[in-house]
Order: structure tokens, then sequence, then C-alpha cells
């Protein structure tokens, strides 16, 4: 079987066991440590249970939070905690924010327990180092993922002090302070290292040693760390595990991507793991019985194209991603909106081949070295799209370049809002729909359950507009 970390949900809902092994009343979901895990199909339960929560947290929620950030979208409406966020003014009281705040700990709290039942229950070598590879994968991703919303990035300060998130390595539940982001990042590198290590090549449809590697190139290139992160992103590039498909929709389609390195799957209709992407972003008449192109009588989706981005990616009408983006009538006039989210379910790819490509180009601008190898990964991309071919580039091309591919490849992805902050720590210029990157709305704000924590610092609240 192709190297592929998929998550397939068997727990929840279908397997009798779960219900017994999960406390849903228990603070954070926690689990019942006297009757989860007595054996390795108990802890496989209980694994299986941290995938389905991280397929929750990331259907579009993480994402749509990260890209309302940015210039890539506009939204519906004047009020609501969508909007909220899209005006960089989130508060503690935003439900939105806080549903999805708890979910990456909830599976946060089931690799803790995993991991601290490893030597209480027979395992054989091979299972005890897999579960704890997963694990300490599921761990590292969902710390990496909140501490980009909640904190101000690395390299906000020089040694990066500057506060972040809990850190949660305990199933332990007590008040905790936040850690600083230096020790967040250190802690998800450790994590990943640990993973990368523990983790065989191919593993089914579960965590492989190559979606370790594939995180840490994304770490190491939100760090700035190009060395390490071009290093990484080349790895997984040298599998023949994953190929770029000549189709541009298949990260986002119903059938497995080729070059999905990590993706939760939609099984179908009545297990769906794209639910935010599809609900923030359709663009079609959700009625099969209107028409799907029939929108003029509906209202536009919530998240819709921003000008910016709209131009960005029809500007060369020979770019096939141009149909990922469209002006459709609606009853409120013509909408930019996306077209790229529109089916009822689809999978959703998370680390792709794409991104390592991009990842290691620009890191070799920046570091001015491999740049026809630079060159070679950035036209693979331009050439699936069908838009020119870059030739002899010099580094700061290849950087522009990779950036400009980076933003349309991910558009409406989340990624957007993350580069900008990367790219404003090396001291560009960076303004964000008239504010600097580095505003205090520019990350969001914690919810009320963390304000009633004795101690915990709360983020800055407005200051961007």
């Amino acid at each position: 079987m192709r190297n592929l970390y998929s998550i397939i949900i068997v727990c929840a809902l279908i397997a009798a066991g779960c219900s017994d092994l999960l406390e849903n009343d228990l603070p954070d979901n926690e689990i019942r440590k006297e009757d989860a895990i007595r054996s390795a199909q108990d802890m496989q339960e209980v694994l299986n249970s941290a995938y389905d929560v991280i397929a929750n947290a990331f259907n579009g929620n993480n994402q749509r939070f990260a890209e309302l950030l940015t210039d890539n979208v506009t939204i519906s409406g004047n009020t609501g905690f969508l909007v909220q966020v899209y005006n960089r003014s989130s508060d503690f009281f935003n439900s939105d924010v806080g549903g999805y705040y708890k979910d990456p700990y909830v599976a946060i709290g089931r690799a803790n327990a995993i991991l601290e039942n490893l030597n209480a229950i027979s395992l054989s070598d091979a299972e005890k180092n897999r579960f704890e590879g997963e694990a300490k994968f599921i761990r590292a991703m969902c710390h990496f993922e909140h501490v980009r919303l909640f904190a101000q990035p690395y390299g906000y300060t020089q040694d990066n002090s500057h506060l972040g998130i809990v850190i949660k390595t305990s199933t332990k539940i007590e008040p905790r302070q936040r850690n600083t982001v230096a020790e967040v990042y250190e802690q998800v590198i450790k994590d990943l290292t640990d993973a990368e290590t523990l983790l065989p090549p191919t593993n089914g449809v579960y965590a492989t040693s190559f979606a370790a590697k594939a995180y840490l190139a994304r770490v190491y290139f939100q760090m700035n760390s190009f060395t390490n992160a071009a290093a990484k992103a080349e790895e997984v590039i040298a599998s023949p595990n994953y190929v770029l498909p000549a189709d541009i929709n298949t990260r986002f389609g119903k059938t497995i991507s080729p070059e999905a390195i990590f993706a939760t799957i939609s099984t179908s209709a009545n297990d769906v793991r794209n639910t935010q992407f599809r609900d923030s972003y359709r663009s079609v008449n959700p009625d099969p019985k209107a028409g799907l192109n029939n929108t003029a009588g509906i209202a536009p989706p919530t998240i819709r194209s921003s000008n910016e981005a709209y131009a960005l990616l029809t500007s060369n009408p020979a770019d096939k991603r141009a149909s990922w983006v469209a002006e459709k009538p609606y009853k409120t006039g013509l909408t930019k909106v996306f077209t790229r989210f529109d089916s009822t379910y689809f999978n959703v790819t998370h680390v792709s081949l794409s991104e390592m490509l991009l990842i290691a180009a620009e890191s070799y601008g920046e570091l001015n070295q491999n740049l026809a190898a630079a060159a070679n990964h950035i036209n693979k991309i331009k050439g699936r799209a069908n838009v020119p071919l870059l030739s002899g580039p010099s580094a700061e091309t290849v950087i522009l370049e990779a950036r400009q591919e980076r933003r349309k490849e991910f558009l409406g992805e989340g990624n957007r809002v993350h580069d900008l902050k990367r790219i404003g720590v090396l001291g560009e210029n960076v303004i964000v729909r008239g504010a600097p990157w580095d505003c205090n709305g520019m990350v969001l704000q914690f919810p009320a359950s963390e304000q009633s924590t004795r101690g915990f610092i709360m983020n800055p609240q407005g200051g961007c507009n």
C-alpha cells in the first residue's frame, strides 16, 4: 500500500466498546484510567478516538479562522463571531473560537493517555513503538497548530520568550499558565523527532515516519530555519510513495490524493470530515432540486474570495487554478466566491507533496543555494497548473515565485496568515488589510474558560485597525 497517513475513524459510533472507553462528561473528555486501557485493542480505540477529534478540529474549522485573518477573503454580514475574527477583534465571549479551542487539547489528552499506559499493558516492541510514535505525532500537530493561532509567531521576540499556549504532556487535570513560544516549539520538535524515529516508513492507513518528517519541515519553515526545512522536505520528496498528480483537485477530492502525506478521510455523505470547509465556502445551491448553479435566489457563502485573491488566480486564464474561484449571481448581487470546496463531502489533505516542494524551493532561495533544484520544484507546480515555467532564476526570483505559488496552491486552506507572519519576522514590511502583521488582533483570543484560571494571561485585544 502506498505510504499514506490518513485518518479513518473506526471507533466512534461504530465500535460498541467506545462508549465504555470514553467518558464524555469528564473534563476535556479525559479517559477514565481505571477502565479505559486494558489491552492493545483498547489502546488502538483510544488512538482512533484521538484521530476522530483531529478530523473534526481540522475539518475547515482551524483553517477558516486562519484564513479570516488574511487578505485572501471577505465575509458576509457585519456581526457574528466569524465577523469578529475577520475584524481582528476576537474576545473571550467568542463561542466559535471557544468551541474550536478545546478540541486539540482533547486529542492531546487522549494521546497522553496512550503514552502513560505504554508500560501498563502487554505490547510487542513494534506495537509499543507505533503507539508511542502516533501519539507523539498527534500531540505535536495539535500543539503546533494551536500556538500558531493563539500566539504571536516564532521570531516575534529575539529569544521567543513571548507567551504561547499551555503545553500538556500529562493527563493530570490542573490549571496551567501559558508556556513560552520557545518552549512550545521545543516540545513540538521533540515529539516529531521521536515520532520520526519510532514510526515505520509504511504503516497502513496510520501515521508513518514520512508524516513526521513532513510536519517537521513545516515547523522548521515556520521558524525560518531554512536548512532544516529544506532537508526534511527533501526526504519526503525523495520518497516514491508520493506523486504529484496531473489533476489539481485531488487534495480535496473523494478519493485519496497521490500527493497526500497526511489527510482526513470522508467515507460518505454520512461521514464527512470537511464540514466547515463546505459550510463556510460552498458557492453552489445546497438544494439539489433547485440545481447547483441556480444561485440567484440564495445568499452567498459566509466566506468569499477577496478581490485581490480573485485577481491573482484569474490573471492568467490558462492557469487551471482559476477554476477555484468564480463570480456568481446571488440574491445580494454578483459575488466573488471559492468553488474548490463545493462538494458535499471530500477528503481534507493537511500536508502534501506540493507543500514540500514549495518549502524546499523557498528555503533554497533564502539560502541562495541549489537554485536549479528550487526552480525544478517550482516548475512541477507551475507545469501542473499550466503556467509559464522558470528558467535560470535568481535567488530573489525563486523566493518571490515560491511565495506566489504557495498563495495560489493553498488558497482557502489557512496557510496564508502563517506565511505573512513568517515573512514579517524576517523584517519585511508586511501589511495585512491596512494593519501590520503583528498587531494584537492577528492572534485569536483565549476563551472564557482560560480567563477564569487564576493568573492566566489573556492576549491583548484589538489594535489592528
